[in-house]
């Protein structure tokens, strides 16, 4: 024996109700292009070391 879903006035207004608030998404890419504005000061400081026969060469 199935059993049948009364169509009772309350359960087609809350039926209704749920099909009517389906949720959307949507998604949308800028207009214009990304920009990043980034601040950075680089600094160097470089060491060269030399032996002693290398320095003596390069001094002639």
């Amino acid at each position: 024996m199935k059993k049948y879903i009364k169509l009772t006035p309350h359960f087609l207004a809350v039926s209704l109700l749920l099909t009517g608030c389906t949720p959307t998404v949507q998604l949308e890419t800028p207009k214009e292009g990304i920009t990043i504005n980034m601040n950075v000061v680089v600094d160097h400081k470089i060491n060269v070391e030399m032996d002693k026969e290398t320095k003596q060469v390069l001094e002639k």
